[in-house]
């Protein structure tokens, strides 16, 4: 169990990411293609990845273990693109790359020769490590960069629509299946005992598409408070357009719209801007949705909030 302290100045610095997060992605990543959980959502993703992984790749998981603790400099804290989280990481101070190479020891973890060197201080392997990082997310996860980033997006909506709707404490009692909010506590189902006391520094959730069960958090308290979670993967192609009978049952452009909400809860802005369409067509193809039915519309702030309804989920996968 992981256990979270929250006081009232954390509760009011709550955040959310911004962005899907490349490190974390990148690091959960290599967890879905070496373990077999979640084949309804990364089945295919992982039977075309594991053949894309670059021999730096195969380096880079020799100092992740596919189960366990993972060293907590690969994921830097608030990074928004992989040249900045590469980059992050290459500027780890050498005394934090050698606690974390030495908590992966204490673990029981085989550590990798080279890894060693880094924890010692060696340059040129952090280098090699960068490149490694580089390499592999280009193969493995940019091809997917933007299904990632339209996913984390709508669980984003979803957290910023609670968060609006009943502030903090609804926010955090909606947040995960694996979590518990029994103020001022945020119990997290984790596999090791973790007491993690933010003392007013407030709680960074980050939601990933690529996770898949327990959330998790750093192991070095010290650091920027974050907790990663998992978000709901709908049990069809996100990528998928819209198929023959659906286009000719709504037309091409509004069954495009209907699919683009299916896989991504948005605003009509962004609908827009995912379509193609200006944002008056996009408002126009929404309204249609909404009377036949096939979509709802909340208001969050000042925009509507668009998602697909049980009946429009349905007809995507009827057709």
């Amino acid at each position: 169990m992981l256990k979270i302290h929250f006081t009232e100045a954390d509760l009011a610095k709550l955040t959310i990411a911004e962005d899907a997060d490349p490190m974390w992605e990148l690091l959960m990543s290599s967890y879905r293609i070496r373990r077999p959980e979640g084949e309804p959502f990364f089945g295919r993703w992982r039977r075309g990845s594991r053949s894309a992984v670059p021999q730096s790749g195969r380096l880079l998981m020799s100092a992740v273990p596919p189960y366990g603790y993972c060293p907590d400099f690969l994921t830097p804290a608030g990074t928004r693109t992989i040249g900045d989280g590469i980059s992050a990481v290459l500027e780890t101070p050498s005394p934090v790359l050698a606690a974390d190479v030495g908590e992966l020891a204490a673990q029981g973890t085989h550590v990798p020769a080279w890894l060693r060197r880094i924890g010692d201080g060696e340059p040129r392997e952090l280098r090699r490590l960068g490149s490694a990082l580089h390499d592999y997310y280009r193969q493995c996860v940019a091809p997917d960069w933007a299904t990632v980033r339209r996913a984390v997006a709508r669980d984003r909506h979803r957290l910023q629509a609670n968060l609006d709707r009943g502030g903090p404490q609804l926010l955090l009692s909606t947040l995960h299946p694996e979590v518990t909010w029994a103020p001022p506590v945020l119990r997290v189902r984790f596999p090791i005992d973790q007491e993690l006391h933010l003392d007013g520094r407030g709680l960074r959730l980050i939601p990933a598409f690529f996770a898949h069960g327990m959330p998790t958090t750093y192991k070095d308290p010290l650091l920027p408070p974050a907790l990663v979670y998992s978000i709901s993967h709908p049990r069809f192609d996100s990528d998928a357009e819209p198929g023959p009978s659906l286009a000719a049952l709504l037309g091409q452009t509004r069954a495009k719209v209907l699919v683009t909400i299916a896989t991504t809860r948005c605003n009509t802005s962004e609908l827009a801007d995912l379509t193609g369409i200006s944002p008056a067509t996009a408002s126009q193809h929404a309204s249609v949705l909404r009377a036949s039915g096939l979509i709802s519309s909340n208001r969050s702030g000042k925009s509507q909030i668009h998602e697909v309804t049980p009946l429009g989920l349905g007809i995507i996968r009827a057709s």
